[in-house]
């Protein structure tokens, strides 16, 4: 079935957008794997976070799924460097599926009862982040060559943005489909989550059709050891080590942002299909500026680009601090849709350049790979921990403010950046 549906969409691509190029077997597979994942996670990624919510409306159980989420990922990432460089890339990615896959089946056992265990969740969440985008990047790095990398990856985010944009208003759509009309204290009752767990199911069973279409991909194991802690102490990395700052600070903010939006949404409204139509818009804007900045951003203007896309985050959550409605919230997807698109487009290109210029980069890509995830896993628990302490300790006014001072993180960023990049 995915290689039918990799057919047409590559027809689709070559004959509207002028696609011509050939690709191997083996990168066809992976990009449209990708592009699955994403679409998956976009599927299910808010609503897990809701369904988790929604049964006591107590914004800490989801809170605490993602604060076990997030040391897990750095544990996969670390894990997943050894497996790797042992039994090959493969196993990695293999993994992060089956991790991911074996969240919904728990939660399809435990049903109503799943919210009671956010923290056993949240850890098959985070291995099966973890896992998954090492495994990701580094068959990405196995399968493509310089010379045809930038066009791998143009395909890859073109297929991912419009399954992306699709994906959370499908969701949405399904899940509200299926609600009863009352409401008990302003909670939906129980028997309304049929749309979840139909969502759900079909998450893990696409989750199941990857791992049985991952064993088309041939990758022999590298046999070389995992030098985690070698790369992690390596001398005179100066813009290396100023890159693992910036991602503290983004992580800072990341923990918060990560899962907060799409429940604030929901709060507001009481409607599934809203937050998918919410998700949807944010996505399309998402793309739109993507593909607005590849017409002209430049290497001259990555700086400048920072300053002014964090800034844009920041304006976004001034408005949630003010008041949290469907006005605050319209106007926060615009900006941040836009600010942080433009952020990761200039950011990512000197972060590329800095891992490049690192020591030992050539042989020692999986290592800083790993090693970047760590400082910004650091900064989501921090962050996230402080956000649930204002709550429980603050209400309401601990949540906006929250937003408010870590919406901030991002422009903090700048002045850590790599102080060798010229541009």
């Amino acid at each position: 079935m995915f290689d039918l549906l990799f057919s047409y969409a590559y027809r689709f691509l070559k004959r509207y957008l002028g696609v011509h190029r050939h690709l191997p077997e083996r990168a066809q597979t992976l990009i449209w794997m990708i592009a699955l994942y994403d679409f998956n996670f976009a599927l299910s990624s808010v609503f897990i976070n809701i369904f988790l919510y929604k049964k006591n409306g107590d914004l800490l159980v989801p809170g605490y799924f993602n604060f076990a989420s997030y040391p897990a990922i750095m544990l996969a990432f670390w894990a997943g460097g050894h497996i790797s460089k042992k039994w090959g890339h493969l196993l990695p990615y293999q993994l992060g599926f089956g991790f991911n896959a074996l969240v919904f089946l728990v939660v399809l056992i435990l049903q109503d009862r799943a919210p009671s265990y956010p923290v056993i969740l949240g850890i098959l969440s985070g291995l099966g982040i973890g896992f998954y985008y090492l495994g990701q990047h580094s068959l990405t790095l196995d399968l493509t060559e310089t010379k045809t990398r930038d066009y791998f990856l143009s395909l890859s985010m073109f297929l991912s943005s419009i399954l992306r944009i699709l994906a959370p208003a499908l969701a949405g759509w399904v899940i509200q489909s299926f609600h009863p009309d009352n409401a008990v204290s302003g909670l939906i009752q129980s028997h309304s989550s049929t749309g979840y767990y139909l969502v759900f199911t079909l998450s893990l069973a696409i989750y199941l059709g990857l791992i049985a279409k991952s064993f088309q991909i041939d990758v022999k194991p590298t046999g070389k050891g995992f030098h985690f802690w070698r790369v992690l102490t390596l001398d005179n990395n100066r813009d290396w080590n100023r890159l693992l700052w910036t991602q503290f600070l983004l992580g800072l903010r990341n923990g918060v942002f990560w899962f907060i939006v799409g429940i604030l949404v929901y709060r507001v409204s009481r409607n599934e299909a809203v937050v998918g139509s919410y998700n949807m818009l944010a996505n399309f804007l998402a793309v739109l500026t993507a593909y607005g900045l590849s017409r002209w951003a430049e290497e001259k203007n990555r700086r400048w680009g920072i300053w002014v896309s964090a800034l844009l985050c920041w304006a976004a959550c001034i408005f949630l601090f003010w008041r949290i409605d469907y006005f605050s919230l319209l106007v926060y997807a615009v900006l941040n849709a836009v600010g942080v698109t433009w952020f990761q487009v200039s950011f990512s290109a000197l972060s590329f350049e800095a891992v490049e210029r690192a020591r030992e980069a050539g042989e020692r890509k999986l290592e800083y790979l790993a090693i970047r995830e760590m400082p910004l896993g650091v900064g989501r628990v921090i962050g996230l921990g402080a956000f649930l302490l204002g709550l429980s300790q603050f209400g309401e006014m601990g949540l906006r403010t929250s937003l408010l001072v870590f919406g901030f993180c991002h422009m903090g960023v700048f002045f850590f950046l790599p102080r060798s990049q010229k541009s």
